[in-house]
């Protein structure tokens, strides 16, 4: 199994050391970097699902985002790390009107931004490629988790619709990982945190809708921008959360999931059939 090939200046971005990573696709089998990229290349939108915190799995996900920014030459960087409300200063600072001081200073980033995100907003900045700030405003989930979905009714900043069935399979996972209704949480309390949960994979799923309904054609190959979603691999993983908000509000859209797990890469032991059916490829990356 061929470790991926990843530049210098992409490791030395996002502190990335050794070959520890692989692709998996859902047959068990391992896939280069160019590989997955081949396959990514054709999708109109492609979810890059993260542990939040692997250094290594956010470097394949800064190299994955290069190349498909290279391939198709037009791409929209969508992420869970910027909110709404931060669209307009983070537009300012990729045109340059504004420092990255200010910018920091207005946009709530991410504890881990300078360390894991940073490099792919820095890639788009110079390339001339829009960022879009997806997410909820954060004390709207809040809210939600408190008072249940109608308190995000109508609020810019968050998306029109809800959806949040009960009887899904997204809901059951969700539970599930956060140790089930039996756990002592009232059942009413869970399902308003699953109704916020919700909240947020469908403004992402929103936000990236109308950018794509926006977006102009490329007036050469006719294709519109191709969107890149970072999010946590939970909203995405086995097509679930906002997958499915987003093939709700566009039925045409081809999508392709990416989702991460960690290993240590001197006993990397066999993904199970759950692991590898998580996406269209899995990225293996070394543990922490």
């Amino acid at each position: 199994m061929q470790p991926l090939k990843l530049s210098a200046e992409t490791r030395a971005a996002t502190g990335a050391t050794g070959p520890a990573y692989l692709i998996r696709t859902p047959a068990g089998t391992s896939v280069t970097l160019e590989e997955a990229v081949d396959v990514l290349a054709d999708a109109d939108v492609v979810f890059l699902g993260e542990q939040h915190d692997n250094a290594a799995g956010h470097a394949v996900q800064l190299a994955l985002t290069e190349a498909l920014g290279r391939r198709r030459g037009n791409i929209i960087l969508s992420m869970e790390m910027f909110e709404r409300d931060a669209q307009a200063s983070l537009d300012l600072y990729l045109s340059g009107a504004l420092s990255e001081e200010a910018f920091k200073g207005i946009a709530r980033l991410w504890p881990n931004y300078d360390e894991h995100y940073r490099a792919a907003v820095e890639f788009c900045k110079e390339q001339g490629f829009p960022v879009l700030a997806a997410n909820v405003y954060r004390p709207i989930a809040s809210r939600v988790a408190r008072d249940g979905a109608r308190a995000a009714i109508g609020d810019p900043w968050a998306a029109r619709t809800i959806h949040a069935p009960m009887d899904s399979e997204y809901h059951r996972r969700f539970t599930e990982v956060m140790g089930g209704h039996g756990n002592g949480v009232d059942d009413a309390i869970m399902n308003r945190v699953y109704e916020a949960q919700c909240l947020k994979d469908d403004t992402m799923a929103e936000s990236m809708a109308l950018a794509l309904e926006a977006a102009a054609a490329d007036p050469v190959t006719g294709q519109k921008p191709q969107v890149i979603h970072w999010n946590g691999r939970f909203h995405s993983d086995f097509g679930l959360g906002t997958v499915e908000r987003l093939k709700l509000r566009d039925p045409s859209l081809n999508v392709a999931v990416v989702s991460m797990i960690e290993r240590m890469p001197t006993v990397l032991e066999p993904l199970t059939e759950e692991e590898l059916d998580q996406g269209h490829f899995v990225i293996v990356a070394e543990q922490p």
